[in-house]
């Protein structure tokens, strides 16, 4: 793990994961047989890969070494079914991302983790459908902000941003302090045209994230999109720099170069954004954001490339 001593983008908003993972790292040491341990270790690593606070080969690795311990201890554990779904999602073996959810399901429907992941899943192949559907049954087993905010990213994804501005401005009045409440909140505003308002709670997003880089990149893409270039630059200029020494997803880079109509160094991102294999890449194919791109043949080379499935619904 990196050395987290420093500062590094957001630290603070960082710092109870890199905190939990070494109590967990202390707790397996004590007690190796704790099968609750590698399962939280592996969804903690995991976490921080997908919050682009850790690159691939930093993150993904030590989870999978952790998920397979739990496995060895406990095959029929919902919790290490979601586990290892998660995994295969993030090494894009959509099938088996699928068999490991619908397992975890099967094994324990009342825990909302793997409906929440199912749902994520789901949304990325583009069955929006049964997408809501999971994510609503998480939500109802616990209407945490997490949860909720699921619910927001699944909506996103269908392109119901009425609805999904009206989920997210709940989970913001739920725990004002929750900053991907924020953050997804901006998104919605962003597609709604509503780009001052966007800016607003993207700010107040990069702040409670300690300035954390995938949030900044949403604040930078809002910024281009409503013509503000040389605030959007700005964000820009700094991700740059800080990729000389930290992790910054590319896919995140991506994201402003897009909401400034820059589409070669968009597809320049995304090419290395494939090669390493990055997270964002399994929302693809149904991110708004990159809908319009669609025709380019850069972009169908991706898609193909993915190998996604054929989709199932409309």
């Amino acid at each position: 793990m990196a050395d987290t001593n420093q500062y590094c983008p957001g630290k603070k908003f960082r710092d109870p994961w890199d905190k939990a993972i070494v109590e967990l790292e202390q707790r397996i040491r004590e007690y190796p047989e704790d099968i609750s341990a590698y399962i939280g270790l592996a969804e903690y690593y995991i976490t921080l890969w997908c919050f682009g606070f850790l690159s691939r080969k930093e993150s993904l690795p030590k989870a999978k070494e952790a998920a397979e311990r739990a496995m060895r201890l406990d095959a029929n554990s919902s919790a290490v079914h979601t586990v290892l779904g998660m995994l295969k999602l993030n090494d894009w073996d959509w099938a088996g991302a699928e068999q490991e959810f619908q397992n975890a399901i099967e094994l324990d429907a009342n825990d909302p983790k793997p409906h929440h992941w199912y749902a994520l899943y789901l949304s990325a192949m583009g069955r929006h459908k049964q997408a809501l559907s999971e994510s609503m049954q998480a939500v109802a087993i616990e209407p945490s902000a997490t949860y909720k905010t699921g619910l927001g990213s699944i909506l996103y994804f269908a392109k119901d941003f009425d609805r999904m501005t009206e989920v997210m401005e709940e989970v913001v009045a739920q725990d004002p302090s929750f900053a991907p409440g924020y953050d997804w909140l901006g998104m919605a505003y962003v597609q709604l045209g509503r780009y001052e308002e966007s800016i607003q709670v993207y700010q107040k997003a990069v702040a409670l994230a300690d300035g954390a880089a995938e949030v900044k990149a949403g604040l930078a893409h809002a910024y281009g999109i409503a013509g503000r270039e040389a605030e959007a630059r700005a964000i820009l200029d700094e991700l740059l720099t800080l990729s000389k020494k930290w992790y910054i997803p590319p896919v995140q880079i991506a994201f402003v170069y897009v909401g400034l109509g820059e589409l070669e160094k968009t597809f320049d991102m995304l090419e290395i954004a494939y090669r390493e294999r990055a997270w964002e890449l399994v929302f693809l194919r149904v991110e708004p954001w990159f809908a319009h791109l669609h025709s380019q043949p850069r972009f169908v080379k991706l898609l193909k490339a993915l190998h996604f499935p054929e989709r199932t619904e409309s």
